[in-house]
């Protein structure tokens, strides 16, 4: 939640922070200003006219020519294409020439008004026109020149800008006619060019069409085809008879080839038989039989007879002549299968030459066929193109003499004495506006830029400490005189408020801090007038001693119009003079002061001694508050040596100059040796608003009542009475005397 407060803007501080520097922004929008009004009042005038034309003009075509060269696209690239070609040179240099136009009347300028009261300007504002030739006028009218499309039509709008409303008007007519012009002729030229484009095309395409039926007629008559697309599926049917022969030839020589190499190196044929390498026919298988008659007879006699029997001698050698003719049978298959085999052989070696031949044939028609079609595509596409040309042959000569308007003029400019520039209340508003804006952002800019420490807000969360008060920017209008008392801080009713503030919340929130320390982070933010005029608040109240411990570059002296050699703080630590002769007192100023004194070449451990923690503990007693002011807290270490002797510093810190990194820095010191600070204290605060609330509160006037002569005035008592004035002597004696036992004992 406290981080989306820090990210919010403050307006209110952006409205302070613009008021308290309201005078840049009005400054530069009245510079702006005036200079608007001037450049308004003497810039060249510049009048405006406008020609309006039609393009693409719709129309009945008797013909189609248009589907040739198509001139009239009604797409947007079209116009655009003919608003580049109104602004190109080609057409302005042609404008410069119909017209006439010369470099003096284009760039005509009456005398500005400002040459009345300074002639010397004349060569920068009127210089020489130097004569030019009509390419370099056709790009200065590039500039003056413009066209644009009415949007959601086929208009374009001409618009010329020229120093006299004649010449504008002169200008944009004159480019109107010139792009009729030049339409006109661009469509006679394509016209003529088409024609004569066409009759040599036309001649070209007649002898390349006699050239392609010449060819193709010879080809039919060299290789004399009739009907070639019947041939070719004659030719496809017998290549797919010869292949399914071929397949079956070959099927067949795999079955015999097996048979084949079966009886190859068989000596006894009747194994073959029991193999069934061979396939036996009716015979062989009535020969079987036989033998297998005679072999069971045989074995049935052999029961009965022996082997010498004549019967059992019969039936073998029946059996012998039984198996030779069965072995004959087989030789004779055995033959028959090789004959089939190398046969079958034959045969498909035959049917594989017929259906290569075949095939090569194919393909002998395929290319005359393929060649045939391209032979006669070719015919046929030249003669389709020699009707088209000579059809569009036709067309041109019929609509050759025919004026088709690709455009026309609607509206001629007219001259308008009213010019369309310099727009002067245009000018010197955004003149103000923009000088205004750039106020404002150097406002910012600087705002940005700056590193010290401006608002209060600022401060306390810069360095983390209550702010006491902030001491308002003084200006001196006059020279010091050297006297704290003459100074214009000590008149200023609103200083010495500040001041008087700042002893109210010291004696509030800190009256047990009868010590106090001034301290600031670097020299130069006013640190001895602060102190010289907080004691002058408190003297209003209390007894009050200003001691100057800035023993690097002591000041008090001079504020006061003393002697820099007078003694102080050092003659009076080092014994050189006793308190008394070195105070120094001061009806006027209502408090006692104890100056640097001399040079010291050691401060800080002056400063460091016990004799100075002595010192001021002693002085406590004496004086109801004691100011001490020191040296700078970053420069030297007198501030950290100081902060153990004292009860409570008060840091002092210009606003909007001293960094803030100095300041934390010099806050961090201090913090360091535990040092009690009591608060911050801006000096130098431009807030004139606080002033003006202030003068308000302050300046009321009040009644005066006059003082009747027998009326008893009443003094007012002194500060201390006889008795309390006897006490402080006693003190003071036995301060002096304690004193000068230390120096004793030193």
């Amino acid at each position: 939640m406290q981080q989306q407060k820090d990210d919010e803007i403050d307006l209110s501080q952006l409205f302070v922070l613009l008021w308290r520097r309201k005078w840049l922004p009005i400054s530069l929008a009245f510079c702006f200003f005036a200079f608007a009004a001037i450049y308004a009042e003497n810039a060249t005038k510049k009048y405006s006219a406008s020609t309006t034309i039609q393009v693409g003009i719709d129309q009945g075509n008797v013909v189609s020519i248009d589907e040739l060269y198509i001139l009239e696209a009604r797409t947007k690239e079209h116009y655009n294409t003919q608003i580049e070609l109104l602004k190109s040179r080609n057409m302005l240099a042609r404008v410069v020439d119909k017209i006439g136009l010369t470099a003096q009347q284009l760039n005509y300028k009456p005398e500005p008004p400002i040459l009345k009261y300074i002639p010397d300007l004349k060569p920068w504002l009127m210089p020489e026109i130097k004569h030019t030739v009509t390419q370099d006028l056709a790009i200065q009218l590039q500039s003056m020149m413009s066209v644009s499309q009415v949007s959601g039509s086929q208009l374009l709008n001409i618009k010329a800008n020229a120093s006299t409303p004649e010449l504008a008007a002169k200008l944009a007519n004159g480019l109107a006619d010139v792009y009729m012009e030049f339409h006109r002729d661009s469509r006679q030229e394509v016209n003529d060019n088409a024609a004569d484009w066409l009759v040599v095309e036309l001649e070209r395409l007649k002898v390349k069409l006699g050239d392609a039926e010449q060819d193709l007629q010879r080809f039919v008559k060299e290789e004399d085809l009739v009907e070639i697309t019947g041939v070719l599926s004659l030719k496809n049917k017998d290549i797919e008879t010869l292949a399914a022969q071929q397949l079956e030839a070959s099927r067949r020589i795999d079955e015999l080839k097996v048979q084949y190499l079966a009886i190859q190196d068989v000596t006894d044929p009747l194994l073959l038989l029991a193999s069934s390498a061979i396939r036996p026919n009716s015979m062989v298988d009535a020969t079987q039989q036989t033998l297998s008659g005679l072999k069971r007879k045989l074995a049935e006699i052999s029961l009965v007879y022996g082997p010498k029997h004549p019967k059992r001698i019969g039936v073998v050698e029946e059996i012998n002549s039984v198996q030779l003719t069965l072995k004959e049978q087989v030789n004779s298959l055995i033959k028959g299968v090789r004959t089939e085999y190398i046969s079958a052989k034959e045969n498909f070696e035959k049917l594989q030459s017929n259906f290569n031949a075949a095939k090569q044939e194919l393909q002998q028609l395929s290319s005359s066929q393929n060649k045939y079609r391209r032979l006669q595509r070719e015919v046929e596409a030249n003669q389709e193109l020699y009707d088209t040309f000579l059809k569009r042959l036709q067309e041109t000569k019929a609509t050759k003499s025919m004026q088709k308007s690709f455009a026309r003029i609607l509206d001629y400019a007219i001259p308008n004495n009213a010019h369309v520039s310099p727009k002067k209340s245009l000018i010197v508003v955004l003149a103000v506006l923009l000088g205004g804006m750039l106020g404002v952002v150097l406002i910012f800019l600087l705002e940005f830029k700056r590193t010290g420490i401006q608002t209060a807000e600022e401060a306390c969360q810069v360095t983390g400490l209550n702010l006491l008060t902030q001491l308002p920017k003084i200006k001196r209008r006059k020279e010091m005189t050297g006297h704290i008392e003459h100074d214009e801080l000590s008149t200023n009713p609103y200083y010495i408020e500040a001041m008087r503030a700042l002893r109210t919340r010291l004696k509030v929130n800190h009256d047990s801090s009868k010590v106090i320390a001034i301290t600031s982070a670097m020299p130069g933010e006013g640190k001895s007038s602060i102190a010289l005029h907080l004691a002058k608040a408190f003297s209003e109240l209390e007894k009050v001693l200003v001691i100057d411990a800035d023993l690097h570059k002591p000041s008090m002296a001079t504020k006061l119009g003393l002697l820099k050699t007078r003694p102080g703080l050092v003659e009076l630590l080092s014994g050189q003079f006793k308190l008394i002769s070195c105070l120094h007192r001061q009806k006027s100023l209502g408090y006692d002061v104890l100056c640097a004194g001399r040079e010291c070449p050691n401060p800080t451990r002056l400063l460091l001694s016990p004799d100075f923690s002595k010192l001021l503990k002693a002085l406590s007693k004496h004086y109801d508050r004691v100011i001490v002011e020191t040296a700078p807290v970053n420069l030297v270490s007198d501030a950290q040596a100081i902060s153990k002797a004292v009860d409570g510093v008060v840091f002092i810190s210009r606003a909007e100059t001293t960094p803030r990194g100095l300041i934390q820095n010099g806050i961090e010191l201090l913090k360091q040796v535990d040092a009690n600070i009591l608060g911050l204290v801006m000096n130098q605060v431009n807030y004139k608003l606080a002033r003006y609330q202030y003068r308000q509160y302050t300046n009321n006037p009040k009644p005066i009542i006059p003082v009747k002569t027998n009326d008893k005035v009443v003094a007012l008592p002194p500060r201390y009475s006889e008795k309390e004035m006897a006490n402080l002597k006693l003190r003071q004696q036995e301060l002096m005397k304690q004193y000068e036992k230390i120096k004793v004992k030193k």
